[in-house]
């Protein structure tokens, strides 16, 4: 059976959120409180990190203002308007009260509309698209039009079968994705690891630790590894200020010219060879970026003018993990005296191959996580190919294969 529509009205049920005062507040439960959703938990799924809890909530408003499984809570008030209409999906068997910035929605009628199937509708890109175009201005907010959203017409397959099929493919591809996101924080804790032990020499190239007798200790410096070598941050590399770009300098050509926050322009001439380290000088803080092309260097940076026969990748790690943002001066517009940077006292293994080999574990860790981001990019396309020809029908599924999929049998 093909694909029926009906007014949002007559099929969805919503209801507005709670109000409360400053002193019904607080961070911890406490005896006879509520947890209270704000628009802080709405983000790409039910977001439950930062807590809020409510006290002297009546009974009534527990029950009127609460929403439980099977509720969309979407923002409905906000000073970003594209967030307007952003919403999560309840799907564990918690009521939760919601403050009165966001809406909350359901299916009258299950037997006609799956609550699951309703939630992709209203999260779909057209649909956000125009909840978003007509959402109403006042007092720098931008407001959920509920009259529009009324008045609009969900599209949905007759047969529920085939509605709680469409659901589960694209709850299938949200668990992936999500499982990929976890996968990538432990790839990113696993780097700033590596970075931290390997840079240090606490951790050796081969994976074995350094024992402490192996180390020198500087009392002004700390410890570093005997075999190392222990100076000035000149001693390894030099950094040269960038230069500035008149008008006439800014035109079409194939160098990119780098600023402090990464951000490239068109430029016909280049004066740094790569590879090249880039650190933001001034504006942008605590940046840095490895070029391997000829560019550049805008007057907002400092560039490594000379490696002095050091690996260049790791004097970029080595900046990276340095972190310049504490030797910043000025209050309007922070700016970076490369001075105090070369006067920096930092340890280094003696030889290029074994900065190379710390090269190469830090590169691992890299390339393994840029390949984690190009799958959550994939999974979520793909996701809204699927949303935009599910939904509407311009492609059907095979109801009994997919729930085959989906069960596991």
């Amino acid at each position: 059976m093909d694909f029926i529509s009906g007014k949002f009205k007559n099929l969805i049920e919503y209801k507005s959120g709670y109000t409360w005062s400053k002193d019904q507040e607080s961070s911890i439960f406490l005896d006879d409180s509520v947890r209270v959703l704000t628009v802080t938990n709405i983000q790409e799924k039910l977001d439950l990190k930062s807590e809020l809890y409510l006290t002297h909530v009546s009974n009534i408003d527990r029950e009127r203002k609460a929403a439980s499984k099977g509720w969309s809570i979407a923002v409905s008030s906000n000073g970003n308007r594209k967030r307007i209409g952003n919403a999560i999906f309840i799907d564990d068997d918690t009521d939760y009260l919601f403050a009165s910035f966001l809406t909350g929605f359901t299916p009258k009628d299950q037997c006609i509309i799956l609550a699951k199937y309703f939630y992709f509708w209203l999260s779909s890109h057209s649909v956000q698209e125009r909840i978003t175009s007509v959402s109403e201005g006042t007092t720098g907010l931008g407001n959920l039009d509920i009259r529009f959203l009324r008045n609009m017409e969900i599209e949905y397959p007759h047969e529920i079968p085939e509605q709680k099929a469409i659901a589960g493919i694209l709850s299938k591809l949200d668990e992936a994705t999500e499982a990929v996101e976890k996968s990538i924080k432990s790839a990113e804790r696993l780097k700033i690891s590596l970075m931290q032990n390997l840079l240090t020499g606490k951790l050796k190239p081969d994976g074995t630790w350094r024992s402490e007798n192996e180390f020198y200790v500087d009392e002004k410096f700390g410890k570093y590894p005997k075999d190392w070598s222990f100076s000035r941050f000149k001693d390894f590399a030099v950094l040269q200020r960038g230069k500035d770009l008149t008008d006439n300098d800014v035109i079409s050509g194939p160098y990119p010219v780098v600023k402090s926050n990464g951000t490239n322009i068109n430029h016909a001439t280049y004066f740094v060879e790569p590879p090249g380290v880039v650190t933001g000088r001034s504006g942008t803080i605590g940046k840095a970026f490895y070029i391997t092309e000829q560019f550049w260097a805008h007057n907002t940076t400092l560039y490594v003018k000379n490696f002095k026969g050091n690996c260049e990748k790791y004097i970029y790690y080595l900046i990276l993990r340095m972190d310049f943002r504490r030797y910043y001066a000025g209050t309007t517009v922070p700016t970076l005296n490369r001075n105090d940077i070369h006067r920096l006292k930092i340890a280094i293994p003696r030889t290029t191959e074994e900065q190379k080999e710390i090269v190469n574990i830090i590169d691992g860790c890299e390339s393994s996580l840029q390949k984690k981001h190009l799958k959550i990019h994939s999974l979520r396309t793909l996701k809204k190919s699927l949303m935009q020809n599910l939904l509407t029908g311009k492609v059907r599924v095979d109801v009994s294969k997919i729930n085959e999929i989906l069960e596991g049998n």
